[in-house]
């Protein structure tokens, strides 16, 4: 290998991880262990994501790990019922799709713009947060490494993980799942621990928003009237992955 080779190959290399280094976001730590702390609602958000106008805060301790996700985009929560919403997570930070809680799961007929707006409008901010506890009992554990699903009710007392949708003053939609950190790591963080943490639609926006009879070109004029004017994105969440450097005690 020439020296040059050699330059750019090392070059490259360093480029490569300084920018893996810039684009981990540290989480917040929080001795908190009580689920429902303002502290979660308070403090500032750790990334946004403009493409479906969501905020994520991420906070853990040596026990749980805590994701809220934020939005007051009406269109981004309809996609939420209408397709449901994936938390993936890589412990291996190499943004694949190994572990999931898919909460809320998707509504058995979807909603339009116009009957979702007149669906919200119907409640006070009580009534939605009494709403979204009725309407929200199941969530899935998808693990694809064991190859299994776990289905499981948000009534039951769950130890390994915990979720909650809700709705507040000057938040539309709120998302707070809480998982056990020793569903990732050993019992003792190193510092070293980066995870990737992937949102998107439990389901496409295809074919099933249609007669199972309709042609294919039907469909794909269908799907792209829906991407045009108010919908200049598409149906479904837009995908995204964000890694995320674990925050250890401070000493």
């Amino acid at each position: 290998m020439s020296r040059f080779i050699q330059f750019a190959f090392l070059a490259g290399l360093f480029t490569f991880n300084s920018c893996a280094i810039k684009n981990q976001i540290p989480t917040y730590w929080q001795n908190e262990r009580n689920f429902n702390s303002e502290i979660y609602a308070t403090t500032e958000a750790n990334y946004y994501n403009a493409d479906d106008q969501i905020s994520i805060k991420i906070f853990n301790n040596d026990q749980y790990m805590d994701i809220i996700l934020e939005t007051n985009s009406t269109n981004t929560v309809r996609k939420i019922y209408n397709l449901g919403l994936s938390v993936w997570f890589d412990p291996e930070s190499k943004l694949k799709n190994n572990y999931a809680i898919n909460f809320p799961m998707p509504a058995e007929s979807p909603y339009s713009e116009e009957t979702f707006i007149n669906y919200l409008t119907h409640f006070s901010l009580i009534e939605f947060n009494e709403e979204l506890l009725d309407r929200f009992q199941v969530y899935e554990v998808v693990n694809t490494k064991k190859n299994e699903t776990l289905s499981i009710s948000t009534l039951q007392e769950e130890e390994t993980y915990k979720v909650k949708l809700s709705s507040k003053k000057g938040v539309l939609f709120s998302y707070h799942l809480r998982v056990l950190m020793s569903e990732f790591y050993s019992e003792n963080l190193s510092g070293d621990e980066i995870i990737g943490i992937g949102i998107a639609s439990i389901n496409e926006a295809n074919e099933e928003y249609h007669s199972a009879l309709s042609s294919k070109e039907y469909i794909n004029k269908r799907m792209e009237k829906l991407k045009v004017g108010y919908n200049q994105t598409p149906f479904e969440l837009t995908e995204w992955w964000t890694n995320f450097k674990i925050t250890t005690k401070p000493k």
